[in-house]
């Protein structure tokens, strides 16, 4: 008994280490964004295992395609799948950062590098805070070279506006010229 209660122990334990997998019992739909009415990126077939980097409190799990996607940078580069009853997760899942995904058809900023943001227009006005590689927030408006932000909506929830200038930037969804 002692032995077979060891063999369990060695198995949970493994199975705490190894990373979170999630694996379609039947084929399952891949979105852009995580939200059903998000655009489609296609389908994960049954019994194709990936490994989600994030989930969101509603039940979906991000992970990266490992296929080119234009410049996408951060949460941008995840794909999203809502687990149902039609996957099964393995592995250590608890450890997977649960975040709040983009909104679908918002037009974002994403950060290329560090991006100061301003109260103005101006390099001169004050600095409100650094965007860094991976940040994004929601892209308001456009004025001779800057982009007026919402950093509440976004990674940084930063309860304010500023403007970044649109050099070292990137934009990603409902965005016209962006």
């Amino acid at each position: 008994m002692k032995k077979i209660t060891i063999i369990l122990w060695i198995v949970m334990l493994l199975a705490a280490c190894s990373p979170c997998q999630l694996t379609p019992v039947n084929p399952v739909t891949v979105y852009d964004r995580p939200s059903a009415s998000a655009d489609l990126f296609g389908t994960l077939d049954a019994g194709e295992a990936i490994q989600p980097q994030v989930k969101t409190a509603d039940g979906f799990y991000g992970f990266d395609p490992g296929v080119a996607q234009a410049g996408n940078v951060g949460i941008f580069r995840n794909r999203w799948i809502l687990k149902t009853y039609q996957v099964e997760l393995s592995g250590n899942c608890s450890q997977v950062d649960t975040v709040v995904g983009p909104i679908t058809n918002l037009c974002y900023v994403m950060s290329m590098g560090d991006t100061p943001v301003y109260t103005d227009a101006d390099t001169g006005s004050a600095l409100v805070t650094t965007l860094h590689v991976g940040d994004y927030v929601q892209a308001l408006g456009t004025s001779s070279g800057w982009v007026q932000i919402d950093l509440n909506v976004g990674s940084t929830n930063i309860n304010s506006l500023g403007w970044v200038q649109e050099g070292g930037i990137g934009y990603n969804g409902g965005c016209e010229g962006g």
